[in-house]
């Protein structure tokens, strides 16, 4: 028996709320992979990407530096 045809058999003998739980797991499984799979092909695309969303940011405004130091508590 296949996995997939296991966890098929399992899961339609568990009441439907945990049904709804396995199910919400293995979306968000897919959704990592996908994410994991769009980044081993096109690393580059994948970054630039992220950091086009981040550069708005109020966090990313301002000196790195000044940002590190604050983040340790340190004095400027």
């Amino acid at each position: 028996m296949k996995v997939a045809d296991k966890i098929y058999e399992l899961v339609k003998t568990l009441p439907e709320d945990q049904a709804s739980q396995v199910l919400i797991f293995i979306e968000s499984l897919q959704q990592k992979s996908g994410a994991n799979q769009a980044f081993v092909e096109q690393p580059e695309r994948f970054l630039s990407e992220y950091a086009g969303i981040l550069k708005d940011s109020p966090n990313f405004n301002e000196d790195p530096v000044e940002l590190q130091k604050r983040m340790r508590d340190e004095k400027p």
